[in-house]
């Protein structure tokens, strides 16, 4: 035996298609949001390790002139 067919289903495709680039448009907001706010804090990182660094270049350069002048054998 062979079964019905189901009937179509009837769906409003503009409003579809309307809430889901909605949707699309805001979670790419947001995305976008999210990726400035990454750079913002990756670059902020860099800096503080990059001072970091030059202080320790600096305190080492300070030891090594301590260690050049000392009478200490």
């Amino acid at each position: 035996m062979q079964q019905p067919a189901t009937p179509p289903v009837a769906v409003e495709a503009d409003k579809y298609i309307s809430r889901l680039g909605a949707q699309m448009a805001e979670a790419w907001g947001q995305t976008q949001a999210e990726l400035a706010l990454a750079r913002e804090e990756n670059a902020a990182r860099a800096l503080r390790e990059s001072e970091q660094a030059q202080r320790i270049a600096e305190l080492e350069a300070t030891i090594a002139e301590l260690q050049a002048a000392s009478t200490r054998p």
